[in-house]
């Protein structure tokens, strides 16, 4: 089934523990620094009913059969995976790229879960059913998940089995005919307080010996017993119009620390514990990064997109682009962007097809993408910032236009060529969002860590990337030096 944005909000109205302040929140439906994010996320629930999206977004198994959200497609044609493509392109055109962690974010990566399944019965006999079972539930009820991978950063120069609380650290504290008994913590859950169910599993190679008792993935419902949300502090007060905040007004997702006080975890859902191999390999190994990160380049490119127009619109309305240096800039920020272009253009038109008959992105493409795409995203924003100078701190609001005032923020915020003060001071509004704002500056600040820890994603990639040409070109080099080297040897007197 495919859910609505009314069925997704009655469905949070469901009883859960948030805390954001240090008070509980009782319904985050009404809750005011939820309430855009909320409407935001029911809007593209919405669009799978709406005409002129859903056959893009959303599939069937037959023809007229039940419609699900494309993302928990497993392609297997090159056809699929690029029509997977379109989906999360419209996806990220909805949010203009800022919403990094809508439904269909988690729905992609658990269908990399889904492709992955035989992985997980190496873990435990019935370990493949149990996947397979939970991604047909997700999907067929259309839930919208969030995912707490990492540790609460207290001591990280000491594992987990030696911090000074044992269970400050997610671990499994007795095992029971029912199901798991766990306490600890996990972060970062970004919308958590506004989700249908909680996943958790490791995100790269976090534990050692020692650490069997925190190696564990599991789901769990965001309702359950002992989930504890503890929000971090909101970045957006509740009076925002998209005039004077076009992207913070609407898009602030929450993140939070997911504590489990005690949380039984029943046998079903459970899909492995107390494996260092499986908990170190699994984000390697299965589908999980490769699936979601096809998303999160088609996020990547629309933002980069958006990002690189306001700049070159933020220096056209004062004509600072005809002064070469800042053409130099713009120049360059398209080529970012063109590159970025390029690396999603590679993911989808060089798929890797696996024995299965799966259609993945070129996985060489999808890593360079989210390795180099943070460091795209901080030039953009520094160009935005050295160009608008002081043009982003001095910007009225939208009541300046329209009260008293009018005609003087007219003229005196006017642009160049006639522009109205008002359409100025707009282009600047969105690039501060962008690059000043408290929103826009976790935004990037998320950019930087969206693939994980960067360290283990490039240490993996340095040893996983094809250097096919390039070891080819140093072997030939290298053979010539030899071959002169050989013949000097033979040609020594004596030898």
């Amino acid at each position: 089934m495919i859910r609505t944005g009314k069925q997704y909000i009655e469905g949070l109205r469901a009883p859960r523990e948030v805390y954001v302040g240090g008070e509980r929140v009782v319904d985050v439906t009404t809750y005011p620094a939820f309430h855009e994010p909320i409407q935001s996320y029911a809007r593209l629930y919405d669009m799978k009913h709406d005409s002129q999206y859903q056959d893009i977004l959303t599939y069937t198994e037959e023809p007229g059969g039940e419609r699900y959200d494309i993302s928990y497609l497993v392609p297997k044609s090159k056809e699929e995976l690029k029509a997977k493509g379109r989906a999360y392109h419209t996806y990220a055109r909805a949010s203009y790229g800022c919403l990094g962690r809508g439904p269909e974010f988690m729905a992609a990566l658990i269908a990399g879960m889904w492709e992955s399944t035989d992985w997980f019965e190496q873990w435990g006999e019935g370990g493949a059913q149990k996947v397979a079972d939970y991604v047909r539930y997700v999907r067929d009820n259309d839930l919208f998940l969030t995912h707490a991978l990492g540790n609460p950063q207290s001591d990280r120069s000491k594992p987990s089995h030696q911090q000074a609380n044992p269970y400050i650290h997610l671990r499994v504290k007795e095992e029971t005919p029912e199901g798991l008994i766990i306490r600890g913590a996990k972060q970062l859950a970004t919308a958590a307080p506004v989700t249908d169910e909680i996943l958790v599993f490791p995100n790269g190679r976090q534990f050692g010996p020692g650490d069997d008792a925190y190696a564990l993935c599991f789901a769990v419902p965001t309702t359950t017993p002992g989930v504890k949300i503890i929000c971090r502090e909101p970045l957006v007060p509740e009076s925002r119009n998209v005039y004077d905040h076009p992207l913070s007004s609407r898009f602030e997702e929450m993140d939070a620390l997911i504590v489990f006080d005690d949380v039984l975890v029943p046998w079903d859902r459970v899909f492995f514990y107390n494996s260092l191999t499986a908990a170190n390999n699994m984000r390697f190994m299965t589908g999980v990064a490769a699936f979601s990160g096809h998303l999160s380049v088609h996020r990547a490119t629309v933002r980069a997109a958006l990002t690189v127009a306001t700049a070159m619109k933020l220096c056209n309305s004062v004509k600072t682009d005809v002064f070469p240096n800042v053409g130099e800039l713009l120049g360059r920020l398209a080529a970012l962007y063109k590159a970025q272009e390029a690396l999603l253009f590679r993911c989808e038109e060089e798929p890797r097809v696996s024995e299965t008959g799966t259609y993945w992105v070129n996985g060489d493409a999808l890593s360079a993408s989210g390795l180099l795409f943070p460091d795209f995203y901080t030039t953009m924003l520094d160009v935005i910032k050295r160009t608008g100078a002081a043009g982003l701190m001095l910007t009225p609001t939208l009541g300046e236009f329209t009260g008293e005032v009018a005609d003087l923020a007219n003229t005196y915020f006017a642009g160049a060529d006639d522009m109205p003060g008002v359409d100025r001071v707009q282009i600047a509004k969105l690039a501060w969002d962008l690059a000043g704002d408290s929103v826009g500056q976790r935004l990037s600040h998320y950019e930087r860590f969206y693939i994980g820890e960067p360290m283990f994603v490039a240490s993996f990639f340095a040893r996983s990337a094809d250097m096919g040409l390039g070891r080819e070109l140093l072997e030939n080099i290298l053979a010539e030096g030899r071959a002169l080297r050989d013949a000097a040897l033979e040609s020594r007197p004596g030898s």
